[in-house]
C-alpha cells in the first residue's frame, strides 16, 4: 500500500488539482518540496493523489519515482520502494 508514503521532490513535476468548477489546472510542484500519497485511483494509468502544501493534487506514479526520494519512516522500514516496485514489474 502506497498510502500515506512521503516523498521529497529531486526536480520540479507537474501535478493537476480540481478546482470547485469540475475543471483541473495544472501546478508545478517545486524541487525539495515533499509529497504524501493519500491514495491511487482504480485505472490503469498509474495516477495517485497525493497531499502537497496543503492541496490534493493527482500524479504519475513514474514522476514520483524517478525525481523523487522516498523518506524514510520507521514504520517504513523494509517496505518496497517505487522504484524497485518499478524495476520488478519491468522484470517480469
Amino acid at each position: 500500500m502506497l498510502a500515506g508514503r512521503r516523498f521529497k521532490l529531486r526536480e520540479p513535476v507537474i501535478g493537476t488539482a480540481l478546482e470547485k468548477n469540475g475543471e483541473r489546472t495544472a501546478a508545478m510542484i517545486p524541487t525539495s518540496s515533499v509529497i504524501e500519497i493519500i491514495s491511487g485511483t482504480a485505472s490503469g494509468l498509474r495516477i495517485l493523489d497525493v497531499l502537497w502544501d496543503g492541496k490534493v493534487l493527482a500524479m504519475f506514479e513514474s514522476d514520483i519515482a524517478e525525481r523523487g526520494d522516498e523518506l524514510a519512516d520507521r514504520q517504513q522500514a523494509g517496505k518496497v520502494t517505487l522504484a524497485s516496485r518499478r524495476k520488478q514489474e519491468v522484470s517480469l
